[in-house]
């Protein structure tokens, strides 16, 4: 008689797969993913505060909006620099400057004394934010072999998201434990000042990195050549579609969510940051599972499939009024829209000429970046008025990425057989 496989024997094969992966993870692979760790590791941090730290310095929704804005606007511009500065310069020294940038962005915007000086550091760390989000998908994917590619993409995204979780942690307890010292402004502004220090220290691991650019005399005739020669403009169509209207989508909300949790539902810093961590770590596990899910589903599938599932979750939150309820939502809904993004980028690297592949991620950052430039300056200005309404249009928006996935992305199929996933970012 056949029996089924025992799930947990399943899940132990299954974590031995990224075991035995990771032994083959190149050199410049592992010391990439130490600095993606260390610059989540601020993300996290800055999540659950920066937006906190903003309202309690008396500003208004919309500056926290505006600030997201000037990074989104200065990293689209940066994507677009990209491909002719790794030529010339590499990986290594714009992964160092990515930290440097980050990191004494967010510490001066500890100090910044306006609104207007508090934007315009926006720009400089857009640099860093541009620099890193963009070429993680290019990097990784010239530094791993067929045999491992899934699960070093899914490996990125794993860490990257437990680095989330850990600095949602500190986000929530840091200020805690500090306002028994301070005020509470004061205690926001030195857990930002901890979260701008990591990022910068993710400029010395990025010195690790060995892999060094093959000097050229004319870069930028090298780029314009490139672009003459740019054979995946179909592709390159079908994905800005599905990222514009996610990327919108999500600048109208996800900036926003510490200070919807505390002014519409009174949680304190703790409990965001607890919300914040586990919704991270949620996700985590559920990308950890979408190798198997998109052997079922295939890659545009599967990413359909989590999208939608995660619809009826977002619509229900600004429903409630029960925090507890609502960070159960939060989780639920985070873990199914998120958990397929590596799988996205798998998808929107599949098949390209290794030629084209850093102008697409370029690009597509760009068109990402853009539209969250617009998505967080609209959603600040109409959370001025509601914590509620914008969810409702970002659920239609993100409905409208996954039928756009769907009907433009559902034709491409991984280029082995081994090969189910990637990263973007989260929404």
């Amino acid at each position: 008689m056949l029996t089924r496989p025992n799930p947990l024997a399943r899940l132990v094969r299954h974590a031995q797969g990224y075991r035995i992966a990771a032994q083959d993870f190149s050199h410049d692979a592992r010391h990439y993913l130490i600095t993606a760790v260390l610059q989540n590791t601020g993300y996290g941090i800055l999540g659950t505060v920066f937006a906190l730290y903003v309202k309690e310095r008396g500003f208004s929704e919309a500056v926290v909006g505006d600030v997201e804005g000037a990074l989104a606007i200065s990293g689209a511009v940066v994507c677009l620099m990209l491909p002719p500065l790794v030529r010339t310069l590499g990986y290594r020294t714009l992964f160092i400057a990515a930290g440097l940038a980050a990191g004494i962005a967010r510490v001066s915007q500890a100090f910044a004394p306006s609104a207007v000086v508090l934007v315009g550091l926006g720009l400089l760390f857009g640099v860093g934010d541009g620099i890193m989000q963009t070429l993680s998908t290019a990097f990784l994917s010239e530094n791993a072999g067929k045999a491992v590619k899934t699960h070093l993409f899914t490996t990125d995204f794993i860490v990257r998201v437990v680095a989330m979780f850990a600095g949602s942690l500190v986000g929530g307890f840091l200020p805690a434990i500090l306002q028994g010292f301070m005020a509470e402004g004061d205690a926001y502004r030195w857990t930002i000042i901890a979260a701008g220090v990591l990022m910068a220290c993710s400029a010395i691991t990025a010195r690790s990195i060995t892999r060094l650019p093959k000097v050229e005399r004319n870069p930028w005739t090298t780029y314009s050549k490139a672009i003459r020669e740019f054979r995946s403009w179909g592709r390159l169509g079908r994905l800005f579609v599905p990222e514009s209207l996610i990327a919108l989508g999500a600048g109208l909300v996800m900036p926003f969510v510490a200070l919807f949790l505390k002014h519409r539902l009174g949680a304190s810093v703790e409990y965001i940051g607890m919300i914040q961590a586990v919704s991270a770590i949620i996700m985590g596990a559920g990308a950890f599972l979408t190798p198997a899910i998109a052997r079922r589903f295939g890659l545009a599938g599967t990413v359909v499939l989590t999208e939608m599932l995660s619809l009826p979750f977002l619509v229900a939150i600004p429903l409630v009024t029960s925090l507890p309820v609502v960070a159960g939502l939060m989780w639920a809904r985070g873990a199914l829209m998120n958990m397929s993004w590596p799988i996205y980028n798998q998808l929107s690297m599949e098949g390209l000429p290794p030629e084209d592949k850093p102008l697409v991620a370029g690009w597509i950052r760009f068109g990402w970046s853009v539209a969250w430039l617009a998505g967080s300056a609209i959603g600040g200005r109409i959370m001025e008025s509601s914590y509620t309404l914008p969810y409702f249009f970002t659920a239609l928006l993100y409905a409208l990425g996954a039928i756009a996935t769907f009907v433009l992305l559902r034709g491409i199929q991984a280029e082995s057989a081994g090969a189910e996933s990637i990263d973007r970012a989260s929404a």
